[in-house]
């Protein structure tokens, strides 16, 4: 599978079913180790149709749901959290009597699913979603990301637990507007504070600084926030009282507890597996050679190094080698030449052929894995157990507009390894230090925490491993709050308890934020029914819960039709395999649509006029059209396969678009050979695109992406000069 699949300007019935989903509100605060969010999504039918509304989008990936509320033509109701199957049955129950149900249902790695049932014509909805997420300072500043859009995955997504309706659906036609409001106080206020990816307006308020985006901001990526404060953090215990804890643990104690420097090891052997799929050309790739150079820059000539490219297949570059000077040369070579080329994301074939590459003969201890990805993959649970079963720790340094950081974050922990996040606009190579400085160090293991009492009934999950520099968040319940010191030690390399940090401020909670946060960090170690219960006794969103209100109309309201399924297409990511540049469009404030938009008016679909003596055929394409000349099918093929490509990128509707010419047999032979040559499949199209213009004239290259334009110019020129053959020798005739 090519990951130019993955997603298409789905416009079958967009002139029937104007768009729904009218646009985002969001405010936020972040205060200490808190930070809490409130998200309002407007829904409007302005359409003839009775509609039931799905919508699949992103939330933070660990946060927590404090609240659920609807307001359907101003009349607002709060929702209750019910066991799956009952909140279902509510549903559907609701829909089939005419009444306006709404459902939310949560998926993993922080994807949720609204599911609205009989939008009426002129009715208007706004889901309102209150969340909180503990935040920690890694390597001595805060990364928020607030995630606005899923970017295509590959994969099956119904093994991932999604149903048909629930799989989300890309498109560059869809444009929504987010406005977002962020809060910092405390002393978060005096810290160093930056935006990588918008433009945004501060202002000093008399509760901190407060941060909002310039206007044009849209759900096509990532809002993240850097906050770096003034000094160093200090280990706290925050304390709150939880009223729905039975009598063995009703105080609940936070702790977060920076991890000092640990020793450094002699040395480092890293095997660096870099994902060139195609969603990952353009600024995700450039994205990840910086990071790749950055990371040759670090290695010094007692460490050992190789370089793996992965997709479809696993592609070894650099075997495993000692860093001497010819080695590292070789490293930025592969580096410099390499390419989101490799078609799909088999990412655990590629782990599992990384993992077994013998080490150099003298190296100690395994090497460590550093994956550069964008993460979009649904099958991770397979590929988190296979990383498991090696004993080797991965480090990812996750890249572009909207990575998939649930999904990173899980692969990273499970294995004892760390995280990083670089958006374009964020410094890759800084990213690049900040991991080497976790892997070159001894991490701190067997880590446990003496919380001052016996009284524990439940602590929270410990990682496998701790790094100097970052901070550790740990939940327990106790039968009191006593004011003794809570200390976090690590073993020793002789089994000696090392002391670690030390919380002796404690400040207290008065609300029941963080009993539901620590409850929701419990559920995945009870089992189903022990974890049914926790969730609806606190009103926890889980793989076991759902939340749901139903909004009655009266007898005159109600609806007897049946409604019509709409699925809210979600925003291409920025820069998605190619599409765009993040960071040029966040200079120009030019939105994903919009470039489409002028990419279409500059190679139009119809061509010129032709003298009358011309059998002409209509080809028709969905919602458009060209005109194409019987008498010599190559006339106008450049601009189908321009469109497909840089205006509606879909190689499924390009190659329907070749067999309606007739020329499917021949074109997709010349490509697959081209394919052969070891260039991507949007490439080798791309590069037929540029021969048909040098036959006929046409100019639809100059449409091409300059993301497009700069890859094909990276190519050897000896396998463009083959790949022109091909065309020549397959095409030329017809």
């Amino acid at each position: 599978m090519n990951e130019s699949q993955a997603f298409t300007l789905a416009c079958s019935d967009r002139a029937a079913t104007p768009p729904v989903l009218c646009g985002v509100q969001a405010t936020g605060r972040l205060d200490g180790t808190l930070f809490e969010l409130t998200l309002r999504q407007t829904y409007r039918n302005t359409g003839t149709a009775l509609l039931e509304v799905v919508y699949t989008f992103p939330l933070l990936p660990r946060a927590v749901l404090m609240g659920f509320g609807t307001e359907l033509n101003g009349a607002r109701m709060d929702g209750q959290i019910l066991p799956r199957r009952q909140a279902e049955q509510t549903y559907e129950a609701a829909l089939s009597e005419g009444d306006a149900p709404v459902m939310l249902e949560a998926h993993d790695d922080g994807l949720h699913t609204a599911n609205i049932g009989n939008l009426k014509p002129g009715d208007e909805l706004v889901v309102e979603l209150r969340m909180a997420q503990l935040v920690a300072f890694e390597q001595g500043r805060l990364r928020l990301a607030i995630p606005a859009t899923i970017a295509p995955r590959y994969g099956d997504a119904a093994r991932a637990g999604l149903q048909p309706q629930q799989v989300p659906v890309s498109s560059l036609a869809a444009e929504y507007p987010l406005a977002l409001t962020l809060q910092l106080a405390g002393v978060l206020a005096d810290a160093i504070v930056e935006c990588p990816t918008h433009r945004v307006v501060s202002q000093r308020t008399p509760a901190g600084l407060a941060l909002s985006l310039a206007p044009q901001a849209r759900l096509d990526r990532d809002v993240v926030v850097i906050v770096t404060p003034a000094g160093a953090g200090e280990a706290l215990v925050v304390q709150a009282r939880d009223a729905r804890a039975t009598a063995e643990a009703p105080t609940v104690l936070l702790a977060a507890l920076p991890l000092p420097a640990a020793p450094l090891r002699e040395r480092i052997g890293l095997k660096l597996l870099v994902d060139c799929s195609g969603s990952m050309a353009g600024d995700s790739m450039a994205s990840a050679q910086r990071a790749l150079d950055g990371v040759a820059d670090g290695l010094g000539p007692r460490d050992t190094v190789s370089l793996t490219r992965f997709g479809s297949t696993v592609s070894p570059v650099l075997a495993p080698a000692a860093c001497t000077p010819q080695v590292l040369a070789r490293l930025r070579q592969g580096i410099a030449q390499t390419d989101a080329n490799l078609g799909g994301t088999e990412m655990e074939a590629a782990l599992d052929a990384v993992f077994k590459l013998a080490a150099p003969a003298g190296q100690g201890e395994p090497a460590d894995v550093l994956l550069i990805t964008d993460g979009e993959v649904w099958e991770v649970d397979a590929i988190i157990q296979a990383a498991r079963r090696s004993a080797q720790r991965v480090f990812v340094i996750g890249v572009g507009a909207s990575p998939a950081e649930g999904v990173l974050r899980r692969l990273a922990e499970a294995t004892g390894g760390a995280c990083e996040f670089a958006t374009p606009g964020e410094a890759l190579e800084a990213a690049s230090a900040r991991m080497l400085g976790r892997i070159r160090q001894q991490a701190w293991r067997s880590l446990r925490i003496d919380w001052g009492t016996n009284d524990v009934s439940w602590q929270g999950e410990l990682p496998l491993c701790g790094f100097g520099g970052d901070t550790l968040t740990v939940f327990a319940g106790v039968r009191e709050g006593r004011a003794a010191p809570v200390r976090l030690i690590a073993q020793g390399a002789g089994g000696e308890p090392v002391p670690l940090a030390v919380a002796t401020a404690r400040t207290v909670s008065a609300d029941d934020t963080l009993p539901r946060v620590a409850a929701a960090g419990r559920l995945r170690t009870l089992d189903a029914a022990a974890a049914t219960a926790l969730a609806v006794g606190y009103q926890l969103m889980s793989e076991h819960t759902n939340c749901v209100l139903v909004h009655r109309r009266t007898n005159a309201e109600r609806s007897v039709d049946e409604a019509e399924l709409h699925r809210v297409e979600g925003m291409l990511a920025a820069g998605w395999g190619g599409m765009g540049q993040l960071a040029e469009e966040r200079g120009r404030g030019i939105s994903m649509p919009k470039m489409a938009a002028a990419a279409m008016a500059a190679a139009p679909l119809s061509l010129a006029a032709k003298p009358a003596g011309f059998l002409r055929k209509r080809v028709a394409m969905g919602d458009l059209a060209i005109q194409a000349e019987a008498a010599s099918p190559l006339v106008g093929l450049a601009d189908v396969i321009g469109h497909h490509l840089w205006v509606r990128p879909d190689i499924q509707a390009l190659m329907a678009r070749c067999r309606a010419l007739g020329l499917l047999q021949a074109v997709g032979d010349a490509i697959d050979e081209v394919v052969r040559l070891g260039v991507s499949d949007t490439h080798a199209w791309a590069l037929l695109v540029r021969w048909l213009d040098a036959q006929s004239g046409s100019t639809a290259f100059a449409s091409a992406p300059a993301t497009v334009k700069l890859r094909l110019q990276r190519l050897d020129a000896g396998v463009v000069a083959q790949a022109e053959e091909i065309f020549q020798r397959q095409l030329a005739g017809l």
